[in-house]
């Protein structure tokens, strides 16, 4: 059942923020996936990890305490919640809708358009799988603050508030790919990089 969720906006030296905090974290846990004797871990919704991190409950609580939870995260996709998501038709050009958000998207909030990217590509459970499967994949080896996904959203965020071209945007993949180390996952053409955000 859910819960109201004005704490989020609340100070975080609040008892009430607090007590959201821990609500969440009791929640997240009841939802967490195990894998094995691993350490339980799941997306942390704090301003700078914005969903793209998994951490354990104690990193997490830090997080949200210090750095505030991700205001605009009132439905919990990333936790478990359950919502009902708005079906696409098979001629809606979702890719037209996706550009849109980028474009009046500002640089902080990609955690609102991995939200309403997802509510659209819900409705088929093999393009979320793969949007899943992007936004768990490092950009590189090693890499803890940019998955595969993430980089390209901030990327195209980029591209739309400063009107570049494709054959820009498709360079300056090219070069980032090169300065990356091998085996990274950033495409390296402005098509692939649509691709990944609508596959």
């Amino acid at each position: 059942m859910r819960t109201d969720r004005g704490w989020i906006n609340l100070p975080r030296i609040s008892t009430e923020y607090e007590r959201g905090v821990e609500d969440f974290i009791e929640f997240a846990q009841r939802n967490a996936s195990t894998s094995g004797d691993d350490e339980v871990k799941f997306r942390c919704p704090c301003v700078n990890c914005l969903n793209g991190r998994k951490l354990n409950a104690t990193d997490i609580r830090e997080h949200l305490i210090c750095d505030g939870f991700i205001r605009s995260y009132t439905t919990w996709i990333w936790h478990g919640e359950l919502t009902d998501f708005p079906t696409v038709s098979p001629t809606e050009n979702v890719y037209d809708s996706t550009m849109d958000m980028v474009d009046e998207a500002e640089e902080d909030n990609l955690e609102d358009m991995i939200r309403d990217v997802g509510a659209e590509a819900f409705a088929q459970a093999h393009v979320y799988e793969m949007m899943s499967t992007d936004a768990e994949t490092p950009l590189y080896t090693g890499s803890t603050k940019f998955t595969r996904l993430s980089a390209v959203l901030r990327l195209m965020n980029l591209k739309a508030s400063n009107g570049w071209s494709d054959k820009s945007f498709t360079e300056l993949l090219s070069l980032l790919n090169e300065m990356l180390p091998d085996g990274n996952t950033l495409p390296n053409r402005n098509y692939d990089a649509k691709k990944i955000l609508c596959p």
